[in-house]
C-alpha cells in the first residue's frame, strides 16, 4: 500500500465519529422506586420487568409488567395477582377503561386456589399515546379478615418510560438554515386571511376541548351512568326523525356492546355479533332472559346495519327502551328503586 492510500484511510478514520457507551448495572425494580431511568441518546438500556407489591396480614398483591420501557401505541401486558390466606374474604377491584395515563382493553379475570390459599389474577393490556414517564393509577383491594372487619390494601402506581416514534430529540445539524422571507401575493387583504385563520384555529381548539371533556367524563362515570347518558344523548339527537336509521342503530348497538364489555368485563371489541353473544352466554352474571333479549336486540340492529332493513319509528323507540331497561336492570346497586322489567317481546 502506497503512502497516499494510507493517508486517505487515516483521514477517513479520524473524521468518523466514535461513540463510547459505558456499561451500566440496572438494579432490580422495587415498590419504592418503579420509575425507569431515561435512556441517553446513543446508549442502549435493556428493558427490565416492573414489579410493585403490597401486603398485609393474610393478603398480598403484586402488579407486574414485563418491561419498563415501551413506545407510543404499543400494548403492554399487566398482571395483578392477589394471594389471600384461608378465612380472608376478598373483593377484587374492577379494572376500568382507563388506569392512570393508560387505556385498558382485554381484561381477563382468573381464580385459583387450594385448601390454604386463594389466588386471584387480573390480566389486561394497557396502551398510551403520551410520551415520557406514564404512570398507572393506584389499585385498591377490599378484603375482610376472619373477624369480618373490612380493610383496604393499595398497590401503588408504577411508571413506564414511553418513547415517541418520531424521536425525543431534535438535531438541527441535519436541517438546512432558514432562507430569507419571500413576498407572496395572496390576492386578498392580509387581515382577511388572518381573521379566517384565527377562526379556524379557535374552532379546532373548541372541538378538541369538547372531545377531551367528554372522554374525561366517560372515565369518571360508572358503566351504567355512562350508558344512560349516551342513550339520552342519542335520543336528543333526533336521528330517527331525520331518517338516519343506519347511524341510529349503529350508535345504539355500540352503546349496548360497550356497556356490557365494561359492566361485565367482557373484552370483545372486535368480535362479530355471533362471537359476542357466545361470550355473553358463558357469563354467570347474565341470566337467560337477558341473553334472549340481547340476541333479539343485536340481530335487529344487524338487520338495519347490514341488510338495509328500514324499521318504523315505533320499532326504533322500542329498541332504545329495551337498551335503557337492560342497563337499569343490570345496574350493580341495591339502594336504587327497582327498575322497570324488560319483556322479551319488546323488540318483536
Amino acid at each position: 500500500m502506497n503512502r497516499a492510500a494510507s493517508a486517505l484511510i487515516a483521514a477517513a478514520l479520524l473524521a468518523s465519529p466514535v461513540y463510547l457507551v459505558e456499561a451500566q448495572t440496572v438494579p432490580a425494580t422495587t415498590a419504592a422506586d418503579t420509575a425507569p431511568v431515561p435512556r441517553a441518546r446513543g446508549a442502549y438500556s435493556k428493558p427490565q420487568p416492573v414489579v410493585v407489591t403490597a401486603s398485609a396480614s393474610g393478603i398480598s398483591a403484586t402488579l407486574s409488567a414485563p418491561v419498563d420501557q415501551s413506545e407510543v401505541g404499543v400494548a403492554i401486558p399487566f398482571t395483578l395477582t392477589v394471594v389471600a390466606a384461608e378465612g380472608v374474604t376478598l373483593t377484587m377491584p374492577t379494572i376500568g377503561p382507563a388506569l392512570g395515563g393508560f387505556e385498558v382493553r382485554g381484561v381477563e379475570h382468573r381464580t385459583l386456589g387450594n385448601d390454604e390459599v386463594r389466588t386471584e389474577s387480573i390480566r389486561f393490556l394497557a396502551t398510551t399515546f403520551e410520551s415520557g414517564l406514564v404512570e398507572t393509577a393506584p389499585i385498591e383491594i377490599v378484603w375482610k379478615d376472619g373477624s369480618g372487619v373490612e380493610q383496604r390494601l393499595t398497590v401503588d402506581a408504577t411508571a413506564i418510560e414511553v418513547s415517541s416514534l418520531v424521536g425525543a430529540e431534535f438535531d438541527p445539524a441535519i436541517y438546512r438554515d432558514i432562507k430569507s422571507a419571500v413576498d407572496i401575493d395572496l390576492g386578498q387583504p392580509v387581515w382577511l386571511w388572518l381573521t379566517l385563520g384565527s377562526v379556524a384555529v379557535l374552532a379546532a381548539v373548541l372541538i378538541a376541548l369538547r372531545a377531551r371533556r367528554r372522554t374525561l367524563a366517560a372515565r369518571r362515570l360508572a358503566p351504567h351512568e355512562w350508558a344512560i347518558a349516551e342513550l339520552d344523548r342519542l335520543e336528543r339527537d333526533g336521528l330517527v326523525a331525520t331518517g338516519a336509521l343506519h347511524a341510529y342503530w349503529v350508535r345504539l348497538s355500540d352503546i349496548v356492546r360497550h356497556y356490557i364489555e365494561r359492566r361485565f368485563e367482557i373484552a370483545a371489541p372486535e368480535q362479530t355479533t355471533k362471537e359476542f353473544l357466545a361470550s355473553v352466554s358463558d357469563h354467570p352474571m347474565i341470566g337467560a332472559e337477558h341473553r334472549h333479549l340481547l340476541t333479539d336486540f343485536l340481530r335487529a340492529a344487524d338487520m338495519v346495519k347490514f341488510a338495509a332493513h328500514q324499521p318504523a319509528q315505533s320499532e326504533c323507540a322500542r329498541g332504545l327502551e329495551a337498551a335503557r331497561g337492560f342497563v337499569l336492570e343490570t345496574t350493580p346497586s341495591t339502594s336504587d328503586p327497582a327498575p322497570r322489567p324488560i319483556h322479551a317481546e319488546v323488540l318483536s
